[in-house]
């Protein structure tokens, strides 16, 4: 276990663009005063905050697309994703079943903050990049705003649309089977990432095909439209700086 105070969050930012199934841990327990504040990390903060969450495979995945995001991208859009990297991971909220609640872990584990979100309705605002990522952190006092989103799915969403508009000259992804982080700089990088996915989408294939052959009412217009929207090559939208 690495002690996480140590760290800044871009260097969290990197070591989550290697490997989502790890994390940083730390094995202090803060006593009664210290837990009043929110970023006084310990091993509950990270234990019942952090870890369940990166046992769901979309905020996992989530949580790995900010970093990978942060490979090659400059400071200035580095400090952007560590940003929004804070308030999601640490400060978010999300709506379930029609209420707002709470997933961030420097909420969860922070009594008084968590009671000032909860109270504070004029400062929760709906989760938008290009707004988030221009607040101000703070780690002595409350935030000055939070941010929700209808789903971890929108967030994520959200994020590779602000990721794919960083410059940067190559694209990286995580081979989950090589354990390691891949520049895609080359067409023959991509020529074998697309030879994998071509794997994978057959078996998507296949397996639609079995599931509509037993139930009739599975929208397979959907879920194409979603392949089809996911392997587009956005040409006419031109990779620009952030601002």
């Amino acid at each position: 276990m690495l002690h996480l105070q140590v760290l800044s969050l871009t260097h969290v930012l990197r070591f989550k663009s290697h490997d989502l199934q790890l994390s940083l841990l730390l094995d202090c327990i803060n006593t009664y005063k210290m837990i009043q504040c929110p970023l006084n990390r310990d091993c509950c903060h990270e234990l019942l905050g952090h870890m369940p969450l990166l046992a769901n495979p979309s905020f996992a995945q989530f949580s790995q697309e900010l970093g990978l995001a942060s490979l090659g991208a400059s400071d200035e859009d580095i400090e952007k994703l560590a940003t929004l990297y804070f308030f999601t991971v640490e400060f978010g909220l999300c709506h379930q079943d029609g209420q707002l609640r709470v997933y961030g872990a420097g909420l969860l584990s922070s009594v008084a903050e968590l009671k000032h979100a909860l109270k504070a309705n004029d400062k929760i605002k709906r989760f938008d990049p290009e707004v988030t990522c221009q607040e101000e952190c703070i780690i002595t006092a409350f935030q000055n705003a939070y941010y929700y989103t209808d789903s971890f799915d929108e967030a994520k969403e959200k994020m590779r649309s602000f990721a794919n508009r960083i410059q940067r000259p190559f694209g990286v992804r995580y081979n989950p089977y090589t354990q390691s982080v891949e520049v895609l700089s080359n067409a023959e990088k991509i020529v074998t990432l697309v030879s994998e996915l071509r794997g994978d989408l057959c078996i998507v294939s296949n397996a639609l095909r079995k599931i509509h052959a037993q139930d009739d009412t599975v929208d397979v217009e959907s879920i194409t439209n979603l392949l089809h929207s996911g392997i587009q090559v956005q040409g006419d939208q031109p990779d620009q700086q952030h601002q």
